[in-house]
């Protein structure tokens, strides 16, 4: 269900208006997103690309093996660019919170993690679980935009790993210990694919706790009318076709069940 949530939201922040010029953070959340998850679908064709990478044998010293370093760079581009995409999403999501509950929860999603851990009984902080996801992607990203590159490897058992060289100060060592951390490029995906779920949930949470209470349900606007595929119909002289509605009753057509 936390997709259809997200699916919602967009859809409700399509009617902008001057008291609702926010929504269109939402809609930045909506296009991050999307990108987040094609990158998702690409790593795993990477990592079997950086598996399968050529590797010969020098001709000098057949003890030494020439491997070609492409695939690896492209892996590591991949994990690099989805940690920054995750944190930049986490951070949208949060100023988008921040002007819907009018100031109530913190424009910056570290903050937002600091009080849902302090007082884990708030519904914000039910409506967005576990923030562990958070913590590491917030270290991975400190670490490799300020202080080190990411690296990628193998480990014992040929399975393909990320690596950190950990050069933040000690006190900011709080996910990520020691000199080096090694991490599965698969356990990262599943850290990505877990925020990406938490974050539509809190899409939904931010839906129904703060933006529908707050919009003019009876209030009219011109819309376009669409055809069964959701593309705007438009008459031969190219103009669209449009119609008048209530707010109410776009919510309703969205599947978004509103009172009265």
């Amino acid at each position: 269900m936390s997709e259809l949530d997200f699916k919602k939201l967009t859809y409700v922040a399509k009617v902008i208006s001057p008291e609702t010029r926010y929504f269109t953070q939402a809609l930045e959340w909506e296009a991050k997103r999307d990108t987040l998850v094609i990158q998702l679908t690409d790593i795993p064709a990477l990592v079997m690309a950086y598996q399968a990478r050529r590797r010969v044998p020098y001709t000098n010293n057949p003890r030494i093996t020439l491997v070609d370093t492409t695939p690896g760079v492209r892996l590591a581009n991949a994990c690099e660019a989805t940690a920054n995409c995750l944190y930049s999403i986490a951070e949208v999501a949060s100023n988008f919170a921040n002007k819907a509950s009018r100031g109530v929860l913190p424009a910056g999603f570290n903050d937002l993690r600091k009080k849902c851990e302090k007082s884990p009984s708030l519904e914000v902080a039910v409506a967005l679980g576990d923030l562990q996801w958070y913590r590491k992607v917030r270290e991975l990203r400190t670490e490799w935009a300020h202080y080190s590159s990411i690296f990628i490897g193998e480990d014992a058992n040929g399975r393909t790993e990320l690596g950190v060289r950990a050069y933040r100060r000690p006190s900011d060592k709080v996910e990520f210990r020691g000199p080096v951390f090694l991490c599965p490029v698969e356990v990262f995906v599943g850290w990505v694919k877990s925020a990406v779920a938490t974050l539509d949930s809190f899409a939904g949470y931010l839906l129904n706790t703060f933006v529908i209470p707050s919009m003019p349900l009876d209030q009219t606007f011109l819309t376009p009318v669409y055809d069964e595929d959701g593309f705007p119909i438009s008459r031969e002289d190219h103009t669209l076709v449009v119609e008048t509605i209530s707010v109410r009753e776009y919510l309703k057509r969205g599947g978004i069940a509103v009172e009265g």
